[in-house]
């Protein structure tokens, strides 16, 4: 059987996170629904997702570092199919919840794994030209999965979904078993870094922190989009399949920008530009919603003005903040993702615990989260990466 190219691989291993939430979020009015639950109830299977998934990295990154990247990903990828096949089976909500905590610890593996192999072979700008592409092709399966999430939503129903989740596993799965070679070296007794190394290195703390900040705008706009456009607009769940497909092309267009300016601009620059997109988003939401343009366009345009910043900053916060630490890859991505995704997680819980309405709720998170972006890629990452490894590589 041929083997997958590594870059397929890698884009998706690295999707294995957006598939499992964006292709069954249109569903989740449905959801909610079905199962007879509040519709806070029916977000929490992507909340509860989302923190095992933070979780679970931390224990994800040793594993990769002690064990191997492939067999830590071929176990990782099994679990993530069963888990994605009994969420779809799922007869009631406390079930789903259980499904989706162990798929959210499944794919824990898979992305830590795909980030270390992109640090084995790679150091310095390359590995963000690297990640930047990879996310690139991650960013395009999500553009196809709310719009197939909502075309399968309307006319299939929620559990038809979940259901191709488990299919997506399945075809990651191959591609790490025909295509991979293992990257991974035995590590040398003794050279396993803790997490107060990471956490003292200022590079990987302002790049974390970039990723995570940025990963919250995404988020908070996944979870409240839905309760916005079908629940206060109206639309249906196949037209709002739309709404996250623009951002994910969106994130898309920001990725390939960010691969190219990477050959020109040292990160720091390039993080710039991005903060700026960031900040323009979320300013504008902002003033248009408080001047009275109460319309889905004055929501959608500016978030993915947003989104095409967050395609800047995705890619140089995870390979950065892991480019300091090549002999403990694994564990630096872990680290790394476990504050991307608490972060994301607890913007998430406070926009979802708000008693605002979604949409004024969505305005006033996408207001604080582009500020507070706007300081560490602005401030912060300039003066972390000053002296660090992550030199402007040569124009070509």
């Amino acid at each position: 059987m041929p083997g997958a190219p590594l870059p397929l691989m890698l884009t998706l291993l690295l999707a294995a996170q957006p598939v499992a939430t964006d292709l069954y979020v249109p569903a989740l009015p449905h959801i909610a629904a079905d199962l007879g639950a509040a519709a806070g109830h029916a977000q929490g299977t992507l909340t509860v997702f989302i923190l095992a998934f933070g979780i679970a990295q931390l224990a994800a990154g040793p594993l990769v570092d002690d064990h191997g990247r492939r067999r830590v990903l071929l176990w990782g990828l099994a679990l993530y199919v069963l888990a994605a096949v009994a969420a779809a089976l799922a007869p009631s909500l406390p079930l789903l919840l259980a499904a989706r905590a162990v798929q959210g610890v499944a794919t824990a593996a898979a992305v830590v794994g795909a980030r270390a192999i992109i640090r084995d072979g790679n150091a310095g700008a390359a590995s963000l030209r690297v990640m930047a592409r990879s996310l690139a092709g991650q960013s395009a399966i999500g553009v196809a999965c709310p719009l197939a999430g909502g075309l399968a939503a309307q006319y299939l129903g929620w559990h038809a979904t979940l259901g191709m989740v488990a299919g997506f596993g399945v075809l990651a799965w191959l591609a790490v078993y025909t295509g991979y070679r293992e990257t991974w070296r035995k590590p040398v007794v003794g050279s396993g870094a803790g997490v107060l190394a990471f956490l003292a290195n200022p590079q990987f703390v302002a790049c974390a922190l970039l990723a995570g900040l940025s990963f919250s705008g995404a988020l908070c706009f996944l979870v409240l989009s839905p309760f916005v456009f079908i629940g206060e607009f109206g639309m249906s769940r196949a037209a709002f399949g739309a709404m996250p497909a623009l951002c994910s092309l969106a994130f898309l267009l920001g990725t390939l920008l960010c691969g190219r300016l990477l050959r020109r601009w040292s990160m720091p620059r390039v993080v710039r530009l991005g903060a700026c997109l960031s900040l323009a988003g979320g300013a504008g939401q902002v003033l248009l919603w408080h001047g009275g343009v109460h319309t889905v366009w004055a929501l959608a345009v500016p978030q993915c003005v947003y989104m095409l910043g967050h395609g800047f900053h995705n890619p140089c916060g995870q390979a950065g903040a892991v480019a300091p630490f090549p002999a403990q890859a694994g564990r630096a991505a872990a680290v790394s993702g476990f504050v991307l995704t608490a972060t994301g997680f607890t913007s998430a819980q406070l926009a979802t615990a708000s008693t605002a309405s979604a949409s004024a709720t969505l305005v006033a998170a996408m207001g604080c989260i582009s500020a507070a972006l706007g300081v560490v890629a602005l401030v912060c990452v300039p003066l972390a990466c000053r002296d660090g490894p992550l030199p402007r590589p040569a124009a070509n």
